[in-house]
């Protein structure tokens, strides 16, 4: 009879072997910190806790006022790999020692990914954290109306702003009730979701008062490290009680905040000479050069080839000497990257240049990929024998010689000769 200790070694195995291929959907994890105003609060977003959950995500539930809270960081490192932050009306938790607001932009500033959603009448604490995103809700007792529904505080809208890496065809209108947002100029702000021209911010509704065109009522940011952050001004968006144009507005909202898509990622980038494998040490000035990255896009919670006609390589120093689109190439079908690549005569200049790929666009993760190269001038044996544009050179020093010799020969055949005839008449 095997032991209990046995017994209890290989179960403990076996869970370990079975959770190791669980694997989350989205590419940085699958923890998740919801904070909320009051836990009783959590069943009314219960559809979309059962989304997240067929999504293969671990829920944690907390508050402000719980006595002992979720722990964000331990030991220098992020407990949770996103955040929802429902808890708008709490006052103190922009303070608060563990998800405070100064902890919650560390999380970000760290690969972290934040979702925060409000009602109309945001905290000061909800507040100055969309303001470190430089986005602002409106003021405090506003409402977004429209004239054109009959309850002017629930809106519908189709106006999908957002490119299509972030939402992706959506037929349905989408409910609305909330505040609006003001947007800043920080080029990483993504517009999501704006309120029809009929509708306007205001503390009341009133017939007379005018549609307005730039009503904000979800945007993002994508920060520099590629973490998300994405605002709403209504809670409501994200309830049970609305339709089935937002369950797929809201799962695609949250698939982009929490990376499940339109994420790449660089598998290699390499360069050689034309007609070589080996990447060499350094290169000689105006050498042919082959430059070539590999990326890949996580779709469909696995890796694809990326397809795209608009990376460009920088061959910088200092300044850009050299910009030239890649081109994408085949590549066999078991493989799932793109491949692209660029033929380039290297500067005549020589100097350490930096081979970079810096691709940004609204809603894709950046790319970024550098090398560093040093390129040589030509050594004294290097340089041609005969130059093009010296040949007028070549061309004087050789009518020189011709001449010399035709004078030479003139001067020589008609030298004496006069000394000669004046001995012959003398002889006579």
């Amino acid at each position: 009879m095997r032991s209990p200790i046995l017994l209890a070694t290989i179960a403990i195995s076996f869970l370990i072997t079975l959770f190791s291929y669980v694997e989350a959907k989205s590419v940085t994890g699958d923890r998740v910190l919801v904070l909320l105003d009051d836990l009783a609060d959590k069943d009314l977003y219960s559809r979309f806790w059962q989304s997240l959950q067929d999504r293969e995500y671990q829920l944690s539930f907390t508050t402000s006022a719980d006595e002992r809270p979720a722990i964000l960081e331990k030991y220098g490192e992020f407990q949770y790999d996103h955040i929802i932050h429902f808890a708008y009306k709490s006052k103190d938790i922009a303070k608060h020692k563990s998800f405070g607001n100064v902890q919650l932009v560390k999380f970000v500033n760290d690969g972290g990914n934040l979702l925060v959603a409000t009602a109309n009448d945001p905290s000061l604490a909800i507040r100055d954290l969309a303001a470190e995103f430089d986005i602002e809700f409106d003021a405090t007792g506003t409402n977004v109306y429209d004239h054109k529904d009959t309850e002017h505080d629930l809106i519908s809208t189709s106006r999908i702003e957002a490119p299509a890496s972030i939402i992706d065809d959506i037929k349905k209108p989408i409910l609305y009730r909330g505040v609006g947002l003001y947007l800043g100029e920080t080029p990483m702000l993504n517009r999501i979701l704006k309120a029809e021209s009929t509708a306007f911010s205001s503390n009341g509704y009133s017939a007379s008062t005018s549609g307005s065109d730039d009503i904000e009522l979800v945007a993002a940011m994508q920060a520099r490290n590629s973490a998300r952050a994405t605002f709403s001004g209504s809670l409501d968006l994200f309830s049970d009680r609305f339709p089935s144009g937002n369950i797929e507005f809201v799962e695609q909202l949250s698939k982009w905040t929490f990376q499940e898509k339109s994420v790449l990622k660089v598998v290699d980038h390499r360069h050689h000479k034309v007609n070589e494998t080996s990447q060499p040490e350094y290169y000689r000035i105006k050498d042919e050069m082959m430059y070539i990255l590999e990326v890949s896009e996580y779709v469909n919670d696995q890796w694809v080839p990326f397809k795209a006609n608009d990376i460009q390589l920088e061959i910088i120093m200092l300044d850009p000497y050299i910009r030239t689109t890649l081109k994408q190439v085949p590549v066999a079908a078991e493989h799932h990257y793109g491949r692209f690549t660029a033929h380039v005569t290297l500067p005549d200049v020589y100097g350490v240049f930096t081979l970079k790929v810096n691709y940004k666009r609204p809603g894709l993760t950046y790319l970024l990929a550098e090398d560093v190269v040093a390129l040589r001038p030509f050594r004294h044996n290097e340089y041609d024998r005969f130059l093009t544009a010296a040949y007028p050179y070549y061309a004087s020093v050789g009518s020189m010689i011709v001449g010399f010799v035709v004078f030479s020969l003139v001067w020589l055949s008609t030298w004496g000769g006069q000394d000669l005839k004046n001995t012959k008449q003398k002889a006579q």
